[in-house]
């Protein structure tokens, strides 16, 4: 499957993965970070695993607050605006900040999510 159809088929998930499908979270992420992490391996643009790290680490450290959560999305455009490397993971990542309603289970799931994408990246991303 190519880089596009990847994305697309985990942005048509969001709704589940964030509505509790354990088994659609690990297998979108892990498609998401061997993309990212292989992509980088084999000498192409894929993200750095400090430029996950950074991202992960805001997420991380919020609470529920819709607010900033929607700050996010302006963050990760400028960041994939100036590394092209991160538009798959912020194509994805907006998606399910949208999905994000006044639900604090979703925002749980969706940190979940990330954290296991990171996790595959590191996985995949390794030389």
């Amino acid at each position: 499957m190519d880089r596009r159809n990847i994305v697309e088929k985990i942005k048509k998930d969001l709704p589940d993965i964030l509505a509790g499908d354990s088994k659609k979270l690990v297998e979108d992420a892990e498609d998401l970070g061997e993309l990212l992490g292989k992509e980088k391996r084999e000498g192409g643009t894929g993200m750095t695993t400090s430029q996950i790290r950074n991202i992960f680490s805001e997420v991380k450290k919020m609470e529920f607050d819709k607010y900033k959560i929607e700050l996010l999305r302006p963050k990760l455009a400028y960041t994939a605006g100036r590394h092209r490397e991160v538009l798959p993971l912020q194509e994805v990542l907006d998606e399910a900040i949208k999905e994000i309603d006044d639900d604090e289970g979703k925002f749980d799931r969706f940190k979940d999510f990330f954290e296991a994408i990171v996790a595959y990246h590191r996985k995949w991303g390794k030389d």
